[in-house]
């Protein structure tokens, strides 16, 4: 492969910010051959399907990487419970698996290269409190603070309840926090009791 053809990909896959669809590739007549051998290379990574990570420029991936590739392979993902937690800082150790929430009739798939906890969510209450954060190698869908820690009530039987109490103390503690908001949803999802009691211990 000619060396024009290397710097090319790698203007492309920097210019986007280190990640690239293969689609984009091939928009730019980079062959599907020519992408086997830029894998086979070790030059770029696949990251899920025809999603790629370029290992050309030497730089690591960003600090949210797993939730920028999780958002990639999925248009309709959103981080949720315990790793929205964990970005919103209310939980300092990362989990072992990244919480992701998917519409109940979404069957997309989301085979990626770290373990993934996939909760289905009604659709009527799938898009509330979504914020997008847009990062120079992506996009980042996550629910809002007081709709993560509701989740994770929700979720106590997974999660285990000294991690949610650690969780709710630190939301607790959070100067910008809408407990009324977390509460509405709680009882529109009804499991309000639950939550009010562990907002009140």
């Amino acid at each position: 492969m000619l060396m024009r053809t290397y710097e090319k990909v790698n203007a492309m896959f920097e210019e986007a910010g280190g990640y690239l669809p293969a689609r984009k590739m091939l928009d730019n007549k980079i062959t599907t051959v020519q992408i086997r051998t830029l894998l086979q290379e070790g030059k770029i990574e696949r990251v899920s399907h025809g999603n790629y990570w370029n290992l050309m420029s030497g730089k690591k991936k960003p600090k949210n990487y797993k939730l920028i590739e999780a958002c990639m392979t999925n248009p309709k993902a959103i981080i949720c419970a315990l790793s929205a937690c964990h970005y919103h800082g209310l939980l300092e150790e990362e989990p072992e698996e990244l919480y992701i929430a998917t519409a109940r009739t979404d069957r997309g798939g989301m085979k990626l290269k770290f373990p993934v906890s996939r909760h289905y969510f009604s659709v009527q209450s799938f898009w509330d409190d979504v914020q997008e954060v847009k990062t120079k190698s992506g996009i980042i869908r996550v629910y809002k603070v007081d709709r993560s820690v509701c989740d994770c009530i929700r979720l106590e039987k997974e999660i285990g309840r000294e991690k949610v109490e650690l969780i709710v103390e630190n939301y607790k503690k959070r100067k910008r926090t809408r407990p009324d908001h977390l509460l509405a949803y709680a009882d529109k999802m009804r499991f309000g009791r639950i939550v009010r009691q562990y907002l009140e211990e």
